[in-house]
Order: C-alpha cells, then structure tokens, then sequence
C-alpha cells in the first residue's frame, strides 16, 4: 500500500496523568524542539536558494495558524453544531495532508498539538453528543498518526494522551456497551464503539499510551465488542487488541484471561475472509514470546502492524461499497463544506 493511502483513515480539559508522564512531557518537548529547529534550519537554507519559496513557506505557515486558530475559536465559543462542524474540519484538513495538501503531514500535526485544540475537542467529547464524540475520535486518531514514510515517532499519540484522551476513549466503549439497546435502531453505539477503538488503536503505538490504555481498563471492553460489533466494529477492536498486545507479556495475559483466544479462533472458523486473517494474526500474536526489540525495531514493528491494520478496514470498506453501497453512519455532516467529500468522512471513521 502506498504511504500516502495508508495515510487516508479508512475510517478519523487535561486529565490527570501518571508519575512517568512528566519525563515523557519533557522527552516530547525536546523533540519537538529539534524538529522545529531542524525545519528551520531546512528553511533557511532553502531561503537562500530560493528567496520565493521561503516566502511561499512562511504564507503556507501563517494560513496553517490561522486555520487551526478559527477552529480553535469556534470550540471555544462556538454553538453545539459550530462545534461538530470545526471538528469535521481539523478531521478533513488532516486527511487531506496526506493527499495533495500544502502541508506535510507532520508540520500540520505538529501545529495542531501545539495550538491547543485537543484539549478542547476532549472536553467536547466528554461533555457532548454522540456526534460530538464520534467526530472526535477521528480527529484524535487522524492527529495521532505518524508520517507514515518514517518509523520515527513525532511525539503526536504521547503528547495526544498526556492531554487525557484515554479516559474518554475508554468511556466511549463502555457507553456503547450500556446504551446498546437504547441505541440499537440507529446503530449509534457501534459507530461511538468503532471510532474510539480505531484512535486507541493508533494511540496504542506509543509505549506510554500503550500502558495508560490498558490501566485505564480497555481490554475486557475490547473483548466484548470483538464478540458482539458488527464485522466494521469487530475489526477495529481486533486492531486495537493486536496493538495493545504487541511484545507485551503482561498485556497478552490479561487479553486471554479476558476470553479473547475462544473468540479468536472463532472468527477465524466463521468470519468474513478479513476477520479470519486479522483474528489468525492477532491469536498468533499472543502465542508469540515477547521479545527484546531496541525502539527502532519496536518502532518499525507497530508500523507494519498499523499498515496492516488499515489495509484490512479499507478491504472490508471496500465490500461494504460493493454489496451496500457503502457505510452510512447515523450522523447527519454539519459542516456545509464537507458535503461533495460525504463519503469520505463518513469511511475514514471506520
């Protein structure tokens, strides 16, 4: 799959956090800093070969701020709907950065982290609607991505944890497990369930938002969903699963204690031909010995995971359009801007 298209989610108020996240904050800070400084180093290099370019950079910079400013107004101050709509639009300009846009992805994503949405489209999360909610997590996944031509880590799902996505996250699993037969005529609850288990999928790259994830109780929910979701729904728990347990001894004890090697097999008897392969390679997976891996083999390890990963929504999205026409989720797209791209928030949520 090319880079770019991995890029394309097939899907897309701080909180306390543990002891160890002041070294991470500091860690992230630092690197942060040195890719600041070597952006600007680039650019002032290129400046003194192309004079015009240098300034084509610094508009592109300037138009990047205010756009990430207008959004971060409208979740400040905003309507509720004016809210949907400014995090339909981050969701759309980080889709789109990995498909002709002006930005790099991970100049967009760096700006993004340091402008001070995130934090707000959290509290919209917790305090919000469905839509709200829903909408969200697949800005949070579509931040959390790292550039996908690199295994170098950006600091994005880190610093996207430290800002207390995980406990919101979590919350949207377990409201979908206890609003399901409220819910069940719209199918709200299994969309809630899909797109948080896909962004903490994506945050489960990181080490440190690995570990917040498990103790923040997401396994036995996990479990649930891969039992009962529909396949869109099942796969996205399968992929969190597979992340969560990846060279992790404690975690893949906990995954099997909480009944997912009974379902595991299962699936990849009676499933789809998408489940199976995923369901056989996550089973294989907590059979495996964790292993010592340096943080580029890790690095490059959950790469190939996550490609993998997406590959498979985008397979299954794909029959979905072939034999239903596609997947319509139950929430109206608030932002009128958004409307000749429909199909494309709708499936990068997935």
């Amino acid at each position: 799959m090319a880079p770019a298209a991995s890029m394309r989610l097939s899907l897309l108020a701080c909180a306390l956090v543990l002891p160890q996240v002041a070294v991470a904050q500091q860690d992230y800070a630092h690197q942060m800093e040195s890719l600041a400084q070597r952006h600007a180093g680039d650019m002032r290099g290129a400046a003194r070969h192309d004079p015009e370019g240098a300034q084509r950079e610094a508009m592109a910079q300037q138009m990047l701020n205010d756009m990430l400013r207008d959004v971060g107004a409208m979740l400040d101050h905003g309507s509720a709907t004016a809210k949907e709509a400014a995090i339909a639009r981050l969701l759309q300009m980080a889709v789109q950065t990995s498909s002709g846009s002006m930005f790099h992805p991970t100049t967009f994503r760096n700006a993004a982290i340091r402008s001070g949405v995130v934090p707000k489209i959290i509290v919209l999360m917790r305090d919000g609607s469905d839509h709200a909610k829903y909408l969200g997590a697949g800005a949070l996944q579509a931040l959390a991505l790292d550039d996908p031509t690199t295994t170098l880590d950006n600091g994005h799902q880190a610093a996207i944890c430290q800002m207390g996505a995980v406990p919101v996250l979590v919350a949207m699993l377990k409201q979908g497990a206890a609003g399901r037969a409220a819910a069940r005529s719209e199918g709200v609850y299994e969309f809630l369930q899909t797109s948080a288990a896909s962004a903490l999928g994506t945050l489960a790259e990181a080490e440190q938002c690995r570990r917040s994830i498990v103790q923040a109780g997401a396994v036995e929910p996990l479990v649930a969903i891969a039992m009962f979701g529909s396949d869109q729904t099942k796969l996205a728990a399968i992929g969190a699963l597979d992340m969560l347990q990846f060279n992790a001894a404690d975690v893949k004890a906990q995954v099997s204690s909480a009944g997912a090697n009974s379902l595991l097999k299962g699936l990849t008897q009676y499933g789809s031909d998408v489940l199976r392969e995923s369901a056989a390679d996550v089973l294989a997976g907590l059979n495996a010995p964790a292993r010592a891996l340096s943080v580029e083999q890790r690095g490059e390890a959950v790469k190939e995971l996550r490609l993998r990963n997406i590959e498979r929504r985008e397979q299954l999205m794909e029959q979905a359009r072939i034999l239903y026409g596609g997947v319509r989720t139950p929430f109206k797209i608030t932002n009128p801007e958004a409307r000749s791209q429909q199909l494309d928030v709708e499936y990068m949520l997935g």
